[in-house]
């Protein structure tokens, strides 16, 4: 068994490439987040086409009734699996819905249990701010020590501590950081573009390529093609869903090669 195990590391070696992982930004991906009412005064985290170039809106004006909010409001994200990620960055938009009222309160928190908090049990927060600076602003905030190699981990965004101003909104929300890969030193690919994808994964490998699989971060194979036969593939993604994969070629001589990119 040792012998086997060193000859595999002396072909194979590990490499990373930056990535991104997970993406919310426009309605569609926020009505996929959970909102809470703390406050109980009915008013909510919102997902819409576009308010001012925000997708995601909590309010602490109520235009209808010409009333003040209080608001204390939860939109928490999607289980989101970053076990193989490290060196992780939250990178989102944020801004005052009315740029003549900044003073919007709001925190972002990284946690495993969303319902600690809608419990009203918070943890540090990664990030926040009490007052809004004017137009869309773009922050890039470090989350490795908080979400590098998690299984499951939830954006939390909290409204708060603000009133009778109008509104906040977050746009263009996404997870990037370092993310793994292993390659076998026998066998190269030049490129695989676009990473993240859409609907299609471009894969030029430097030989000839006998079968193609790929498998999610679960070990499981989603695709299998024991006959490619061709050292350019363009690798149908169209069904799976949005998340981290591995895709793993294999040449006609038994040459393996393996490299993650992201389906959006």
């Amino acid at each position: 068994m040792k012998k086997i195990l060193l000859f595999a590391l002396a072909f194979a070696t590990i490499n990373t490439a930056t990535a991104q992982i997970y993406e919310a930004s426009d309605s569609t991906a926020f009505s996929a987040w959970t909102a809470y009412d703390l406050d109980g005064d009915g008013f909510v985290f919102e997902p819409f086409g576009d308010v001012n170039g925000m997708s995601a809106v909590s309010y602490s004006y109520d235009n209808a009734s010409f009333a003040a909010l209080n608001p204390d409001n939860l939109y928490v994200s999607p289980a989101i699996d970053l076990s193989s990620g490290s060196n992780l960055m939250l990178n989102y938009q944020v801004s005052a819905i009315d740029q003549a009222w900044l003073v919007e309160k709001y925190a972002i928190y990284v946690v495993n249990n969303p319902a600690a908090l809608a419990a009203g049990n918070f943890p540090t927060e990664v990030t926040g701010e009490s007052s809004l600076t004017t137009g869309i602003v773009t922050r890039n905030i470090d989350i490795s020590a908080e979400a590098d190699g998690q299984a499951t981990v939830y954006i939390v965004i909290r409204h708060y501590d603000c009133s009778d101003n109008f509104g906040i909104g977050f746009n263009n929300l996404t997870i990037t950081g370092d993310f793994a890969s292993v390659e076998d030193n026998k066998v190269a690919i030049s490129s695989a573009y676009p990473n993240p994808t859409v609907d299609v994964l471009n894969i030029n490998v430097t030989e000839e390529v006998a079968s193609l699989k790929v498998l999610n971060l679960e070990g499981k194979v989603v695709i299998n093609n024991n006959s490619v036969n061709a050292s350019v593939i363009n690798l149908d993604v169209n069904a799976l869903a949005p998340g981290m994969y591995v895709y793993e070629v294999t040449t006609k001589d038994g040459a393996v090669a393996r490299e993650t990119f992201v389906k959006k």
